[in-house]
């Protein structure tokens, strides 16, 4: 009994560590109106959009080779979302991450059906010669860009390239490939509404902009959006009320809620 309550306190020190955390990062965002530029697929610009102007940052979508350079470089983080890969968003991306890389910009990679198709997956392996400072993906995703069905796939992606591997799904996992964080937040009604992954995405580029531990900021940006998540289909009858429900209570929430309702615990390592 002793050793249960030893593991609950200490996963109650945790959840109200990332829950301060993530309070002071959305304090920031406000504050200093943190800019996250986003070339992500057509389907996920208008919630992106929405989940960013919620917790007070800015956004931007342009995607003209023209000043791809010059906004990124007066931006705070950068996403690269290969949803929709059109000619206009493959000619954007490699000059946005290049023009990252250069002003010390953290991006994250968000390698959307690489599982699905092996052109995409090896187009996705050649960004990550860019040094993604967190890839954000569903196991599927993670597993196709690791090369591997190990359930351990995150960790290995995370230790191959040497950034942090925050997996999404039903409970979420962040990993450096040693220590590994899981979030049990969320709601099922969240795979109802479109593009909810890819804005997630674009959600934790958020925390990014303003706290560069991306371990820290990638915990603390699932642990907001499964929270908020939560709350928000409490009071939603379908998916229509859950989206504006869901950036109402991004809107509002603070580090009480997060503490009162999050799930963090670490998980022991493998090795």
């Amino acid at each position: 009994m002793s050793n249960s309550l030893s593991i609950s306190a200490h996963q109650n020190q945790l959840t109200a560590h990332y829950a301060k955390g993530a309070a002071e990062a959305l304090a920031a965002l406000s504050r200093k109106r943190s800019r996250v530029h986003c070339i992500t697929s057509t389907v996920a610009q208008d919630i992106s959009s929405d989940v960013i102007l919620a917790v007070g940052a800015g956004s931007c979508f342009t995607l003209g080779v023209e000043e791809i350079t010059e906004l990124v470089a007066v931006t705070n983080s950068l996403v690269v979302n290969i949803g929709t890969l059109d000619a206009n968003r493959k000619a954007a991306i490699r000059p946005a991450i290049q023009a990252a890389n250069d002003y010390a910009k953290p991006w994250v990679l968000d390698p959307v059906s690489v599982h699905a198709s092996k052109k995409r997956c090896a187009y996705a392996v050649e960004l990550l010669q860019y040094r993604p400072q967190v890839i954000r993906a569903n196991a599927m995703e993670i597993k196709a860009l690791a090369g591997t069905s190990s359930p351990m796939a995150a960790q290995e992606l995370a230790l191959q390239q040497g950034c942090i591997v925050a997996q999404t799904g039903e409970t979420d996992l962040i990993t450096n490939g040693v220590k590994t964080i899981m979030v049990a937040n969320g709601h099922a009604m969240q795979t109802r509404i479109s593009a909810m992954g890819c804005a997630t995405t674009a959600f934790l580029a958020c925390f990014m902009a303003v706290d560069h531990d991306a371990f820290d900021a990638s915990v603390q940006a699932l642990l907001t959006m499964g929270v908020a998540a939560e709350l928000a289909a409490t009071k939603s009858f379908g998916p229509g009320s859950m989206h504006m429900n869901l950036l109402d209570t991004l809107y509002a929430i603070n580090e009480q809620t997060l503490a009162r309702y999050g799930h963090v615990l670490e998980l022991e390592s493998s090795n």
